[in-house]
């Protein structure tokens, strides 16, 4: 009679849980830099947006005050 094998396959489990695992975590890395490149050129072109938009309502409110000078000096 051969005596039987006891043949584990818990180590076989173990590496493949570590290599799924190991690719998530480079699956969420790339993904998590590609977020934030996206959100970083985002904030740059609001900002600048917001520069604009700054900017104009500035004129606006300037030359609003030149008429009204211009109004009280009878102009």
């Amino acid at each position: 009679m051969k005596p039987k094998k006891i043949i584990s396959n818990k180590a076989q489990i173990s590496l493949e849980l570590a290599l799924l695992l190991g690719a998530l975590v480079v699956a969420a890395s790339i993904v998590g830099f590609y977020y934030l490149k996206s959100v970083t050129r985002g904030t740059s072109t609001a900002e600048s947006i917001s520069k604009n938009i700054t900017l104009a309502a500035k004129n606006k409110a300037l030359d609003n005050i030149y008429k009204v000078k211009r109004a009280l000096n009878g102009q």
